[in-house]
């Protein structure tokens, strides 16, 4: 299996730090909204000074959840890159993924249809980029791949699905 480059899990963690600060932001934004309709309730008052003691606590809990989050899949984006890989074969293409639930897929070269080459912001900055193999049965990729390897794969799936195309 033909592995893929170590300044990819750089961007796997970037993207991992963007979503856990995103949900972040949700979960503070929803204990906000939650203490302050409790604090109405309980209270039925409209001190902000006393509300302010309840924010503190349920932010902070809600906050650190994400954190604790990111913590754990920070450390596990590197294993998972070792499992990782994909393998050009005679008549198929190798897929392998997965740390706890690994999935090794199968894609024939006769039922690709289309491959294309994907490169977000990210992926740019860091030189890599995202081959993308579509089939009638779905779609599939091979991520963070340097951006010629990723040419000379669209290329190559290309030319062998267009010579086992089965004849119609």
């Amino acid at each position: 299996m033909t592995r893929h480059p170590e300044r990819a899990v750089r961007v796997n963690r970037i993207a991992a730090a963007l979503n856990m600060l995103g949900m972040t932001a949700l979960l503070g934004t929803l204990a906000m909204l939650i203490t302050t309709l409790v604090h109405l309730i309980l209270t039925r008052t409209r001190d902000w000074h006393e509300m302010l003691n309840w924010w503190h606590p349920a932010m902070t809990t809600l906050a650190l959840l994400p954190m604790g989050l990111y913590a754990w899949r920070f450390n596990r984006i590197k294993v998972a890159w070792h499992f990782r890989g994909y393998h050009l074969g005679a008549e198929e293409l190798y897929l392998r993924t997965g740390l706890l639930n690994r999935r090794l897929t199968v894609l024939a070269y006769a039922r690709i249809q289309e491959v294309n080459v994907v490169s977000g912001p990210i992926q740019r900055r860091y030189e890599l980029a995202t081959v993308t193999i579509k089939t009638a049965a779905g779609s599939d990729a091979i991520t963070d791949v340097d951006p010629q390897t990723a040419q000379h794969l669209r290329d190559r799936l290309t030319e062998l699905a267009r010579e086992r195309r089965l004849p119609v």
